[in-house]
């Protein structure tokens, strides 16, 4: 697959669904154990019987689990702290794992201009009628592009790089709203009256980063770009002497620049909101100097949309 490359080591390919396609390869990848998801085997075997876990490989007696489902895990374990029922969160299962979601779309004239506005701003150029068509028809088939509903879900975070939201009612009814989507379509978002949890998936991705016994699995997922990431290993080094963020004007307001000059080291405070900053990409520039003297500094890298 022959690609061309988009702000720093991104790929962009000529058709979007290869860009996804790729993505969704690493997201798959089964590299994570129960111990890496911090649960038991006994708590994983009910989880599994009461139908609220999708299902892993098992090589020998270990069960590996890909990057999607080690994120629905730690969910379930924070939705159990919450006194969730388990036949509730396995109705939230369902409907996340639904693998023929995708089944029987069809796409109306204002969805199809939309849609095909998007995947051209993502291919960079103009796609004929008969590769939307295709692309609609693909779509349409059981796997194609996406394995279940919340791969798409995990998928627009790392193209958007906005949090993502999962409303979970207390029915087992499901909303997820994006950060993106409020500012495409605020008109969209779901009603909210009613009790709910909210669970930011953003939250996670930050958790993940700030885990250090993690650092091993980040090759293979592609969270933080090559600048990004080496802002977290010089962070993780106790490399870091200076560390300025700065933020984007949201809502006609602006946040105050992150400066933080180092003594010694990063307080674990300041590694969490840094974390949590790079992975949710929320800042316009990064500069970072280091105690031997080299600085970095690099604009929030836009990943190309499908």
């Amino acid at each position: 697959m022959k690609g061309k490359y988009f702000a720093v080591d991104i790929p962009v390919y000529d058709s979007p669904g290869d860009y996804a396609m790729e993505i969704l390869e690493n997201l798959k990848y089964r590299q994570f154990t129960l111990k890496d998801a911090g649960i038991t085997s006994r708590v994983h075997n009910n989880w599994r019987s009461l139908g609220i876990v999708p299902d892993s490989e098992e090589d020998g007696k270990k069960l590996y689990f890909d990057f999607i489902q080690y994120l629905w895990l730690q969910i379930v374990k924070d939705l159990r702290r919450f006194g969730l029922p388990l036949e509730t969160i396995a109705a939230v299962k369902d409907y996340m794992f639904d693998e023929d979601f995708m089944a029987g779309v069809e796409l109306d004239d204002d969805q199809r201009a939309s849609f095909r506005k998007t995947f051209e701003e993502a291919a960079g150029r103009p796609i004929t009628e008969e590769e939307l068509e295709e692309v609609e028809e693909n779509l349409k088939k059981r796997n194609t592009f996406y394995p279940y509903r919340f791969s798409l879900v995990v998928l627009n975070h790392f193209q958007h790089r906005s949090n993502t939201h999962l409303y979970v009612f207390p029915d087992g009814g499901v909303a997820v709203w994006s950060d993106a989507e409020q500012n495409a379509n605020p008109e969209g978002k779901p009603d909210l009256d009613e009790p709910h949890i909210n669970v930011p998936l953003g939250h996670y991705f930050a958790q993940f980063l700030n885990d250090e016994t993690k650092a091993q699995f980040l090759p293979k997922i592609p969270i933080l770009t090559r600048e990004e990431n080496e802002v977290l290993r010089a962070m993780r080094s106790d490399e870091v002497k200076e560390l300025t963020i700065k933020f984007s004007k949201r809502g006609g307001k602006r946040r105050a620049d992150l400066i933080t000059k180092v003594d010694r080291e990063l307080s674990d405070k300041q590694k969490k909101e840094i974390a949590r900053i790079l992975g949710t990409r929320d800042y316009s520039t990064i500069t970072m100097k280091t105690q031997n003297g080299t600085q970095l500094t690099f604009e929030e890298a836009q990943r190309t949309r499908l």
